[in-house]
């Protein structure tokens, strides 16, 4: 063997012990990330740096690249890793420090070359049923997906060409107006009226974490259906903090509460994945019919008094004439006949 041969031979044993010991991206690295970065780096991109994949990672943040490869020391990545706890953005933040095997080893993926990884497999959302790059999305809560403009998802969304699924999709589904049924509903002795919600048609893609629902009303009766929110007149009826699962919910106020125009609910699907508890929503409406009326409020004043009580009693004895507005809020027990038990029904919600 001449040294020409054994100088190939050499650099054969070199490339093999090489290759045997590189770090490889997919199966070491991102899983590092998996494990210790989900709160700010997957779902979100806190400080614009989003470590869900290779490309996002060497892509950077707000500030500009974060691995320079083939050095570590230079690298932002490696800096904030091996930060102090105490020092101004260490990462993972507070006590959640890596240990130094996984330091150690993003270290040699780096000064290897940060090369991407080998495998043919395309990581991302595979559900078809999650949000895509076709749907109108809401720049408010996915502000993230702008690359979508440019016709490439972005891993919470669903992309066709994706082979395993990175368990990060978002989705907007939401019940339609067919699947979200509003009756309203009046209890007049207890003075209490309110609204019987029911979305059990609604059949969400995935299993969600809550349902949230507030109530807007608009006593101005100018909703347009724009799905603006009247803030000065809303109230959250299903809490974020309560996780309600229900799929129906009896909304019940008082009387005098329902003496507007339009009602609006807000129903806020929470699914896991989502970024935000409030990003999939809907917006459904209940009109007021002109002939309803405030039971027990014959004078038409929108107050409940003995004013009602002698206007009710001068119809009875003939005295006076009612419109149909006032014989709808006259007729207290809802049985069509205006009489003395009408009149014990309304003293009773005067002295209640």
């Amino acid at each position: 063997m001449n040294n020409g041969e054994k100088m190939n031979k050499i650099k054969y044993i070199i490339l093999m012990v090489s290759l045997a010991l590189s770090v490889d991206y997919e199966s070491q690295i991102q899983p590092i990330f998996d494990d210790n970065c989900g709160n700010c780096h997957l779902g979100n991109s806190s400080g614009g740096l989003n470590l869900s994949n290779y490309n996002n990672l060497m892509d950077g943040s707000d500030d500009g690249a974060v691995v320079i490869p083939g050095n570590h020391a230079l690298s932002v990545l490696y800096d904030r890793i091996t930060r102090d706890n105490s020092d101004n953005g260490d990462m993972p933040p507070g006590n959640s420090e890596l240990n130094q095997s996984e330091i150690d080893l993003i270290a040699d993926w780096i000064d290897e070359g940060a090369l991407p990884e080998e495998s043919n497999d395309i990581t991302g959302c595979t559900d078809p049923n999650a949000m895509s790059c076709d749907d109108d999305i809401d720049p408010i809560y996915f502000g993230i997906c702008e690359s979508c403009e440019d016709g490439i998802p972005c891993d919470p969304l669903y992309n066709p060409e994706a082979t395993v699924d990175n368990g990060l999709c978002w989705y907007d589904d939401i019940p339609s107006e067919d699947e979200f049924l509003v009756e309203y509903f009046d209890v007049s002795i207890y003075f209490t009226s309110g609204f019987n919600l029911d979305w059990s048609a609604f059949t969400p893609p995935v299993e969600i974490e809550q349902y949230t629902l507030q109530r807007c009303l608009d006593p101005n009766g100018d909703s347009d259906g724009d799905g603006e929110l009247e803030y000065e007149n809303c109230v959250m009826v299903i809490d974020q903090n309560s996780f309600y699962t229900g799929t129906s919910y009896t909304d019940e106020f008082e009387i005098d509460d329902i003496n507007t125009t339009f009602i609006k609910y807000t129903l806020y699907v929470g699914y896991y994945s989502n970024p935000y508890w409030g990003s999939a929503h809907g917006f459904y409406y209940y009109e007021t019919d002109d002939n309803e009326c405030l039971p027990g409020d014959v004078s038409e004043d929108g107050i409940i008094n003995v004013i009602d009580i002698v206007t009710l009693v001068n119809y009875i004895l003939g005295i006076g004439s009612l419109t149909d507005s006032q014989l709808c809020a006259a007729d207290l027990n809802s049985d069509l006949i205006i009489n003395v038990i009408d009149i014990v029904t309304l003293v009773n919600i005067i002295l209640s």
